[in-house]
């Protein structure tokens, strides 16, 4: 009820972003194309967006207080000492980087095995694995 109100007596949409969301993003990507906004069942605001051609997915609250940035890394991105080592468990089929608020960055790859059996592995900033487990599954290993 209270969104009606708001989107059609006020002229108010509640789920597009607000000016202190939008300046928060525009501080942090100020280089960003291609934006395109959604609010998240949360209450949380997602955006999908390039810089340099890479695609990133940033989440805010609504109060403009930024959550955590996914980077789609093209494999060639990557530290090669990070690829060198995730190479030993098979072929990397993607792999994204992963800065949270209040945590220390990780990425998260798909690896496909020589069996051709896809796992998830967590690593740490250096690659070093700290989760693993079967993609289609969602078991740990």
């Amino acid at each position: 009820m209270k969104d009606f109100i708001l989107k059609y007596l006020f002229r108010i949409n509640p789920n597009t972003p607000g000016q202190p969301l939008l300046k928060s993003f525009d501080l942090l990507f100020p280089e960003a194309t291609n934006v395109e906004w959604s609010k998240e069942k949360e209450g949380h605001f997602e955006v999908i967006f390039r810089i340099n051609g890479i695609e990133m997915i940033a989440w805010f609250e609504k109060s403009g207080k930024w959550l955590k940035t996914e980077t789609n890394y093209k494999i060639d991105m990557l530290n090669p000492v990070i690829r060198e080592k995730l190479e030993t468990f098979g072929q990397i089929m993607s792999s994204i980087f992963i800065e949270k608020a209040e945590y220390h960055p990780i990425y998260e790859f798909i690896i496909r095995d020589h069996f051709q059996v896809r796992h998830i592995f967590i690593t740490d900033s250096e690659g070093n694995v700290t989760e693993r487990r079967n993609f289609d599954e969602g078991e740990l290993l």
